[in-house]
């Protein structure tokens, strides 16, 4: 009787020891090993993990962690070697380019303004009045229509579209800002 009441302590020891070890272990105020070029900083205040790579290297993706649950929220990223154009920036600049160089003339044509003039019944017909001047932004895109954007139009356009898309991309990542 005795040697029993003994083993169920003993079970339960046990288990409250496990139950204390997982605790020190999950418990906040902790972060990943180290990588290869980089360090982890702890940041109490908003309880996260930061990586910071050193000069001339770049986190593989998200570098701000948080442990939720008993898990990292992300994968664990490492530093890599920096490249001097990134992901982003190809996807700014190939949305850019298409916007210039597709968009611009199918927006104009949309809107009425073909190489034949201004389409009957279009917005650029409702637009057009008997006193639209030469210069005017009615004139210009008229002489887009019929011509063709001009490359600074189109470097315009591109550059913001592209400029636009970076931000964006940033802004609906699911990474954590720092």
């Amino acid at each position: 009787m005795v040697k029993l009441s003994v083993r169920r302590c003993c079970g339960f020891c046990c288990l409250v020891l496990v139950f204390c070890c997982l605790m020190v272990f999950t418990l906040p105020g902790f972060c990943p090993e180290n990588p290869k070029n980089g360090y982890w900083f702890y940041e109490k205040e908003r309880g996260r993990c930061i990586l910071k790579c050193e000069k001339g290297y770049e986190p593989s993706n998200c570098h701000v962690l948080r442990f939720v649950k008993g898990r990292w929220n992300h994968e664990i990223p490492h530093c890599k070697k920096a490249t001097w154009l990134s992901a982003k920036t190809v996807l700014a600049a190939g949305v850019g380019s298409a916007a210039a160089v597709v968009g611009v003339p199918v927006a104009l044509t949309a809107a009425g303004f073909t190489s034949a003039g201004v389409a009957a019944g279009s917005l650029a017909a409702w637009l057009q009045t008997p006193f639209t001047a030469a210069g005017s932004w009615f004139a210009t895109s008229q002489s887009a229509g019929v011509l063709g954007a001009a490359a600074s139009t189109k470097l315009g356009v591109g550059t913001l579209t592209g400029l636009a898309t970076r931000l964006l991309s940033s802004k609906f990542s699911n990474c954590e800002q720092e």
